[in-house]
């Protein structure tokens, strides 16, 4: 247990993360005078984009959309140099971002917030780093993203291996890596298996793909940028920036289909969905692409195409996804990944038929054979959502720890804040449009919302602000509602529930109600003063 020992905070609010939510939380501390301290456990900004460096490593969401909009100029200065920006760009933009705010003093680099307590008597958080600081604030932000802790590898005999082990969630910043005449095993196949596998083959002697499940891949709406479209964000940054609000995903997409499903006859189809794959926009062929039988015939056109592409009729089958409705895991974009497996020396090891039965010191050992290999590449993705959030030891009133309140799942309200830990925010938690928006738009409409939360507290007498018992029942409800209505989201097995870490509780973890409806709920609190909202009127 912390000590708390101090009834007067260090500072107003502490900010952990220096990714797109962090960064902009600690810009608005500062617009609306508050005192702020900033804690991130990389060298540099960026979060998700600083640590996933991977080779091949891009946004899937065009650059028009995910970028800051809250500062005019900024959008009007920066020039992306494609519209699916890669890795080192996203993270050069964030630095980019932070030193116009003048943030970066702020920010303790280096350094991981270990422990967070609340105190009911002081109404106060105290946290404890790896530096050996102790800091107590009022607010406290977790802006530690939704995709930040990685997976452990659950294969026995994972650390036995003699080789070079790397991981697409932890890739080394202080060198290249070289595949160059080397066999590479890399197990996963999800976006960052998609991304990094082609790369590898460029140089590998041999690359053995580990798949666990198939998953459906797309184009890529990767390309230069539209200068037209650039000028025309430029005009009126904010209006822009109002109306990504205003859309489902928080994004205006490039391209979607004329007519609804139900408008085409089985000609008109199938001139839909081509139209659709050429245009690089095939989940959005229909209007209503979310319904059941329109989602059926996207889903079934991929396949077709993903197989078309593959020339080995054994390693095409294999690579499609027949066992779940596209979106119902994340899908996965890329121009080449599908045609490395035209290469001869790139090879599918279908994990459902074979499975890993441990890794030996020089190779990956199957129900079939052992695979001897000079390289081991995990591409197994994140703990993902709740997993940051577990990676501190924080308890709420009268000590009760996040863990046990979540011990059947994620339980929140608006995606923001628990019950029982006041004032402690949590934005691109779960029961929020989290990964399934667009990110950036998301970061600063929660940081808004918070921060207006924040000054509400500011002027009412600082209480304690916390979500009532009730009100996270009724959003819990209202999170698997809309799940239910997207096909594949509660009967397919993917990390959005928690099926991809053993013992993890599955409940589906991300808000599908639409970004609109999301955000309107948020100000409809803020302006009936939080009726769903617990105070405690102790004074800080």
């Amino acid at each position: 247990m912390i000590e708390r020992t101090s009834k007067q905070p260090d500072c107003d609010v502490v900010v952990v993360g220096a990714g797109f939510a962090g960064i902009y939380a600690l810009w608005q501390a500062r617009q609306r005078g508050l005192s702020v301290r900033g804690f991130e456990s990389a060298p540099d900004v960026g979060g998700t984009w600083y640590w996933n460096a991977y080779p091949g490593a891009r946004c899937d969401v065009p650059s028009y959309n995910y970028a800051y909009f809250f500062d005019s100029e900024i959008v009007r200065n920066w020039n992306w140099s494609d519209i699916c920006a890669y890795q080192g760009e996203i993270q050069h933009y964030l630095r980019h971002v932070a030193e116009r705010c003048d943030i970066l003093r702020d920010i303790a680099f280096d350094t991981k917030v270990s422990r967070a307590s609340y105190s009911a008597e002081t109404a106060l958080w105290t946290l404890s780093t790896s530096s050996g600081e102790t800091v107590v604030c009022r607010y406290l932000v977790l802006a530690i993203g939704a995709l930040s802790e990685p997976k452990v590898p659950d294969i026995d005999g994972a650390h036995d291996f003699a080789g070079e082990t790397y991981f697409t969630s932890k890739w080394p910043k202080d060198r290249a890596v070289d595949f160059a005449g080397k066999r590479v095993g890399v197990i996963g196949t999800g976006s960052s298996g998609v991304q990094v596998i082609p790369e590898i083959a460029k140089t590998a002697e041999r690359v053995f793909v580990f798949q666990r499940t198939a998953n459906y891949v797309i184009p890529t709406e990767g390309g230069p940028i539209d200068s037209k479209h650039m000028s025309s964000l430029r005009q009126d940054p904010q209006a822009v920036r109002q109306a990504l609000r205003e859309t489902y995903g928080g994004n205006q997409p490039l391209g979607i289909g004329e007519h609804r499903f139900g408008e085409l006859d089985e000609t008109g189809r199938e001139e839909a969905l081509r139209k659709a794959w050429d245009g690089r926009y095939p989940a959005l062929a229909f209007r209503d692409a979310h319904l059941p039988e329109a989602n059926a015939a996207i889903s079934d056109h991929i396949r077709k195409r993903m197989q078309a592409i593959v020339e080995d009729p054994w390693t095409a089958h294999h690579l499609t996804p027949w066992d779940h409705p596209y979106g119902g895991k994340r899908p996965c974009r890329s121009d080449v990944y599908l045609q490395t497996f035209n290469e001869p020396h790139v090879r599918l090891i279908p994990l459902a038929e074979t499975p890993i039965l441990g890794i030996a010191p020089h190779g990956v050992v199957t129900s079939a054979e052992t695979i001897e290999l000079d390289v081991l590449v995990y591409a197994t993705g994140f703990d993902a959502i709740t997993g940051s959030v577990f990676a501190i030891d924080i308890t709420g009133i009268g000590g009760r720890s996040i863990k046990e309140a979540w011990r059947d799942g994620p339980l929140n309200y608006l995606g923001t804040m628990v019950h029982g830990f006041p004032n402690l925010f949590l934005p691109s938690s779960a029961m929020s449009p989290s990964v399934l928006s667009n990110m950036a738009t998301l970061a600063e409409q929660q940081i808004d919302f918070i921060f207006d939360s924040i000054l509400w507290l500011e002027q009412h007498g600082r209480p304690g602000l916390h979500p009532q018992r009730e009100s996270q029942e009724r959003w819990r409800e209202e999170t698997l509602h809309y799940a239910g209505r997207r096909p594949g989201a509660l009967t397919t097995k993917s990390w959005y529930s928690g099926a991809n870490i053993p013992g993890k509780p599955r409940v589906f973890m991300v808000y599908c109600g639409g970004f609109k409806k999301y955000h309107d709920t948020c100000l409809t609190e803020l302006r009936e003063g939080f009726p769903s909202y617990a105070l405690e009127r102790q004074a800080g």
